[in-house]
């Protein structure tokens, strides 16, 4: 996929984000459709690419319409998803969500049990394609954008081929459409 069809109920945030704990993430400006984005109350998800600086990379998937947050990690074996949980980056990403959203009256319109549930649940889906591990080897960027192009597909994200293949093969049909190749 090169493009976001304009029929689509997903869109992309389109910077990558670094959590921290206690950091708060400003949002609304893309929420509210700066920039060219679609607004959030036209989309279903929003997809955040997040960097672990100098080491990772991870896809967040914020399904709007049940506040949860689907973590798809092609490095399960490194345990961020636990670290993150534990140490409250994703409490305080969650956070910013809430507020970011009410600051924009983003909610006002849901129906009131959903409306009141101000906590967004953060979900580590495990049957993802996994990469192997290897120290200073990142296809980490790759299975990211795997992950990403196979959601805004709506292909299920799930372990189907080995790991070695599955990257090797997007990164295979990534060459092919920057060369133009068949």
């Amino acid at each position: 996929m090169e493009r976001r069809p304009t029929n689509t109920r997903w869109t992309i945030f389109p910077q990558e984000l670094n959590l921290q704990n206690g950091k708060t993430y400003f949002l609304r400006n893309i929420a509210n459709g700066v920039g060219g984005h679609p607004e959030w109350k036209d989309v279903d998800m929003v997809l955040f690419p997040i960097n672990v600086p100098h080491a990772h990379w991870l896809l967040a998937v914020l399904h709007l319409d049940l506040w949860k947050v689907h973590i798809y990690d092609s490095t399960q074996c490194m345990n961020y998803f636990t670290t993150y949980l534990t140490g409250g980056e994703f409490k305080s990403f969650g956070d910013s969500i809430i507020e970011e959203l009410d600051a924009i009256d983003y909610r006002k319109d849901f129906p009131d049990g959903h409306k009141d549930n101000a906590v967004v649940e953060f979900i580590d889906i495990v049957d993802t394609p996994q990469q192997e591990y290897i120290i200073n080897r990142g296809d980490y960027g790759v299975f990211v954008s795997m992950y990403m192009e196979m959601i805004a597909l709506g292909v299920p994200v799930n372990n189907d081929k080995p790991c070695r293949d599955a990257g090797f093969l997007y990164r295979n049909r990534i060459t092919n459409i920057i060369w133009d190749t068949k």
